[in-house]
């Protein structure tokens, strides 16, 4: 979640994102991994090209319908009913609530984001 599209042109790769990302996931399954972790933004993909033979985890989530405001360092961020809504089981929070004045509030909103989709 903390690369874009410039950082792999500036590593020589030609692939976008997505079509990395869903390589490396067949490239796992493959290999035998019961999972995956990956963006939000490339959950729907993953879910439609492998079905649910995959478990996909979700870092960089963000409350809010406005994510880019709260990226930090992460470049590929979604809200955790986008990712759930896309495809991924799992969802991983970390500054939202260890950074929260109120972290059960945020774990609400969270939830009922998800529970929108």
């Amino acid at each position: 979640t903390s690369f874009g599209e410039e950082d792999l042109r500036a590593m020589g790769m030609t692939r976008s994102v997505a079509d990395l990302v869903a390589f490396r996931a067949r490239r796992a399954l493959e290999l035998g991994c019961d999972g995956v972790v990956s963006s939000g933004l490339e959950a729907p993909v993953l879910r439609d090209e492998l079905g649910d033979k995959l478990l996909i985890v979700t870092p960089g989530i963000r409350p809010g319908a406005n994510v880019s405001d709260d990226s930090d360092d992460q470049k590929r961020i979604v809200t955790a009913g986008m990712a759930i809504g896309g495809g991924a089981n799992h969802v991983v929070v970390g500054r939202p609530i260890t950074r929260s004045d109120d972290p059960v509030r945020v774990l609400e909103s969270m939830q009922a984001d998800i529970l929108s989709f």
